[in-house]
């Protein structure tokens, strides 16, 4: 089995940290892929569109177009997303309802289940637009690390080692690969107007959400889940970015569940 696994909002394939490792101790038969938005990671100079369609499309293309000249397998195919990275999967899954077994959708959203105000906390407005504004890696990890890790939230966590490496690292890959004021504008209003397409799609989904996620409510998965007619996987304290929070549990979640008959 092949996953390919796509990052959140302005992330990219290098910041998720320990978690691919504990999902292949879980799985050692699970070959893992990546690939970036575009206006992200290995693709942070190329523009960002402005709809999660159009974003998917270039997505697709550049997949199919490795898998043609070899660069990636035929397959077969699943994939594990996260945050806005669940909305790009999920029209991908409706648009080539063929390519993708199974798909695990991280902490996700669409504006068809949920209102503007369970899809993003406005307690966070100021510091995102802030953020936004001054556009500097430093500024940026330390308000979204802060907003979507809960680990990283606790006070005691400022003297964590540990956690203020994998802070460092974050800041130090931001200033590498840059990620553009319209990249982060273009993503943010593709999120805002993303929508389901109609029906439920073939292949087999599960909805995996945090408890305590204090940027999207975890009301969205669960609306997700209801729609889709899927199951869903409740962490019981982690935030927004799970991978972060709980990679362990992520990794055993997915396997497992990967490993299910159909």
């Amino acid at each position: 089995m092949n996953l390919l696994m796509l990052r959140d909002f302005a992330r990219d394939q290098r910041t998720w940290g320990d978690f691919p490792a504990r999902i292949r101790a879980h799985a050692p038969r699970m070959q893992l892929h990546y690939l970036d938005l575009p206006g992200v990671g290995t693709e942070y100079l190329r523009p960002s569109p402005s709809s999660v369609t159009a974003i998917r499309i270039e997505l697709a293309q550049r997949f199919h177009g490795l898998v043609e000249r070899g660069k990636l397998p035929e397959g077969p195919w699943s994939i594990l997303a996260v945050s806005f990275g669940g909305m790009v999967a999920l029209d991908w899954i409706f648009a080539e309802p063929e390519l993708f077994n199974r798909a695990v959708l991280v902490n996700s959203s669409s504006a068809d289940v949920a209102s503007p105000l369970e899809r993003f906390d406005l307690r966070f407005l100021p510091g995102a637009l802030m953020t936004f504004l001054r556009n500097r890696p430093e500024d940026f990890e330390r308000f979204f690390f802060r907003a979507s890790s809960n680990r990283f939230a606790r006070k005691k966590s400022e003297r964590d080692p540990q956690v203020q490496a994998f802070y460092e690292d974050l800041v130090r890959l931001r200033r590498e690969r840059p990620v553009r004021r319209r990249t982060l504008l273009n993503q943010f209003l593709a999120a805002a107007r993303f929508s389901l397409p109609a029906g439920r799609p073939r292949t087999k989904v599960v909805l995996v959400s945090g408890e305590g996620d204090r940027v999207v409510s975890p009301k969205c998965s669960l609306r997700l889940a209801e729609r889709l007619g899927a199951p869903r996987l409740v962490h019981p304290w982690a935030g927004h970015d799970i991978p972060t929070d709980d990679p362990e549990w992520l990794a055993r979640e997915v396997s497992d569940w990967m490993e299910r008959p159909a």
